[in-house]
């Protein structure tokens, strides 16, 4: 086995509690847990996770994630250290009348008949804020994105170092067949898919986290 498979074997088991955790939000989590995740794939572009998951957060405790204003909602972005944080806060509010509440119905009628990579191509042309790669996110953090790919910075020069593609370069038009690559190469190694997403983060960043 390669080298990769032996990071992914000695956290597998990591792995597994998290994906884990992933799936159960769809099934058991409530309509706002499910909009807290949309929330933060809205944060996360160009961001810390940590960060920005720590602002969603606070934008729940303090009772501003359903019903914040602009301002309200971007000066605790601001102070969490979330950059771009007027753009975030606009996301938020023109999202929340479309998927909140209610937010597990209309992302099950987004889902109905569809695959995973059409459904993820369809929320990523109908959430503010979102391209595949966060409609990508926000599919895998709630179970339903286990055969597609989040193609950040970090996965792309992991790929980019384990000979998968020939440059860290993504645009809209080469997500899919940099996607396709990834899957083959998940294939290859006897990982799955959304197991090495989390395996190359971990490579990456030496973390496991959303």
């Amino acid at each position: 086995m390669s080298r990769l498979y032996d990071v992914y074997a000695h956290i597998k088991d990591r792995i597994d509690e998290r994906l884990g955790e992933f799936r159960r939000l769809f099934s058991d989590g409530s309509d706002k847990d499910l909009f807290k995740e949309m929330c933060f794939c809205m944060c996360t572009p160009q961001n810390n996770a940590q960060k920005a998951w720590g602002a969603i957060r606070r934008l729940d405790e303090e009772g501003r994630l359903e019903n914040g204003t602009f301002d309200e909602t971007a000066e605790i972005l601001r102070a969490e250290g979330v950059r771009f944080h007027k753009n975030k806060a606009s996301y938020i509010l023109k999202n929340r009348p479309l998927f909140y509440p209610d937010t597990r119905e209309r992302i099950s009628r987004v889902a109905e008949g569809r695959g995973q990579a059409e459904i993820r191509d369809t929320l990523a042309g109908a959430v503010a804020g979102w391209g595949l790669k966060e409609a990508s996110h926000f599919l895998r953090n709630i179970g339903l994105g286990s055969r597609i790919c989040i193609l950040d910075r970090h996965i792309l020069r992991q790929l980019a170092l384990n000979g998968v593609i020939e440059t860290a370069a993504l645009s809209p038009k080469t997500y899919h067949s940099i996607e396709q690559r990834m899957i083959r190469f998940a294939g290859q190694e006897h990982i799955p898919v959304d197991a090495l997403d989390l395996t190359l983060w971990y490579q990456e960043k030496h973390e496991l986290f959303k």
